[in-house]
């Protein structure tokens, strides 16, 4: 009896500095949590706790959807390389259109205000120099980097992020399928129906700065030439023509884009047109950001405008030599 009595008192002594020590992890941890909620941090599945470091990536995001999400593909890629934690502001456009797997920051002023800013070389190509910067410390890398060559590393990954949400995926497959029906309905044999999604941009490229800067735009005759290269690969195609809501873009459409196999699109949501757009079986796309992700997020064929950039342009001189740091090399310039 008196071993079991000095025995139990051994456990029990042991048991209450055991309840002691999970008090006070229990305490740290709520701490932890609360403070982090100060600052902003949330987490997603794959963060462990204590895992965030110093060495954070901030991007510095302009213009529209198509700019945002070059310069989030490239970070990533690029946070990859350096080894670092790309982080952005969970009211930044990218990340109310898509579900990312980043760290997000209800406030990113915490780390991105205070981060070292690092400037690209040049836009629309791929330039090692671009990403020479010390890690250790956070930075905040300001340009458009708009070449797939930064992110074709993590393709895989994004590809699985930039999934459009449930709303925008039903009202995008409602378009599809009413212009589809719209065209079989006159039809006898709809079997192997390839639909083609074109994007038409001009509009702001048309204006004087943007002229004299460098810029081109598709001529009707580059979009003949697309279509018949499809109508030649496939006997039964469908054209479905999207462009912006400019009066000027929709007009020049209507007198320039004529077919039997030809239905111009109703302008909607962008993001439910580029979603759209995703869900075609081929892709021609004009010039613009936009109608580049609609055709890389497709994985048909894509036919892009290759003279896009004046000829000694300070435009072109933003792109590398044969431009194939911005157009992926299995994509087809005419």
């Amino acid at each position: 009896m008196r071993c079991f009595g000095q025995n139990y008192q051994r456990v029990l002594c042991s048991a209450t500095n055991i309840c002691s020590a999970c008090a006070v992890f229990f305490f740290m941890t709520i701490i932890f949590f609360y403070k982090s909620n100060i600052y902003g941090l949330t987490y997603n599945s794959n963060m462990l706790l204590g895992n965030v470091s110093n060495r954070y990536l901030c991007p510095y995001f302009r213009g529209g959807l198509g700019n945002h999400m070059f310069m989030y593909s490239s970070l990533n890629g690029i946070a990859k390389i350096k080894n670092m934690k790309l982080v952005i502001n969970e009211k930044d456009t990218i990340n109310t259109v898509f579900k990312l797997n980043v760290l997000i920051l209800k406030n990113a002023k915490y780390i991105c205000e205070q981060a070292v800013l690092v400037n690209e070389k040049r836009p629309c190509a791929y330039d090692l120099e671009t990403f020479n910067f010390d890690p250790s410390k956070p930075v905040k890398l300001k340009g458009y980097l708009q070449s797939w060559k930064y992110f074709k590393h993590v393709e895989k990954e994004l590809r699985k992020q930039f999934i459009f949400k449930e709303e925008v995926n039903q009202k995008a497959q409602e378009v599809i399928e009413k212009y589809t029906k719209m065209f079989t309905s006159n039809k006898t044999n709809s079997e192997k129906l390839k639909i083609i999604g074109v994007h038409i941009r001009r509009g702001d490229y048309l204006t004087t700065h943007n002229i004299k800067y460098g810029y081109n735009v598709a001529p009707k005759a580059y979009l003949q030439k697309a279509f018949d290269y499809f109508r030649s690969k496939y006997k039964n195609c469908l054209f479905l023509v999207f462009t912006g809501t400019s009066k000027e873009d929709i007009k020049w459409r209507d007198d320039n884009v004529h077919g039997k196999d030809v239905l111009k699109v109703a302008a909607n949501e962008r993001n439910v047109d580029m979603c759209a757009l995703t869900k075609c079986d081929h892709t021609i796309i004009t010039v613009g950001s936009f109608g580049w992700w609609s055709a890389w997020l497709s994985t048909g064929t894509t036919i892009y405008f290759k003279d896009i950039a004046q000829t000694n342009s300070s435009l072109r001189k933003d792109f590398s030599a044969d431009m194939t740091d911005f157009f992926p090399n299995d994509w087809i310039g005419f």
